[in-house]
């Protein structure tokens, strides 16, 4: 049914789930590929003031070590799901709207499903804030399955 998945996570205990459902799913699906992306913030305004006036890291230094941090923890959520026996593709890509990254890499990698977790903050917080997952439910044109 499904042949590759986009399953995002951001390490923690439900983008775990998210990843357990992705991997379940590709299960079924005949071992459909399973890419897991995680999306880490970009630098903020202070970080880069400070580099700037302290002779600190470069903006592409800085970057190279979000998406390595990103990276390990990306792998340490992976190694948790080591025995389901799928070789998942880890990406790490570096946003402060991870929605946009997510649909994105979904388009740009032809997946036929995106799994995500939804952390239910609740419906004040949302509408201030606005859901990562409610963004990529209506920007993305492929299914989303939301795990709780």
């Amino acid at each position: 049914m499904f042949k590759h998945i986009l399953v995002a996570t951001d390490g923690s205990k439900l983008g775990d789930k998210a990843i357990s459902a992705a991997l379940k799913l590709a299960a079924t699906c005949g071992k459909a590929k399973v890419t897991a992306l995680m999306v880490v913030p970009d630098y903020s305004t202070q970080q880069f003031t400070e580099a700037v006036f302290t002779n600190g890291p470069s903006p592409k230094q800085m970057r190279q070590r979000l998406a390595a941090e990103g990276a390990r923890t990306l792998d340490a959520a992976l190694a948790k799901h080591a025995s389901a026996g799928f070789k998942v593709e880890p990406m790490v890509a570096i946003s402060d709207y991870p929605y946009d990254q997510i649909v994105e890499h979904a388009k740009k990698l032809k997946c036929d499903l995106i799994v995500m977790a939804s952390r239910g903050r609740g419906a004040v917080k949302s509408a201030l804030l606005g859901s990562q997952t409610t963004h990529v439910l209506s920007l993305a044109s492929v299914p989303v399955l939301v795990v709780r």
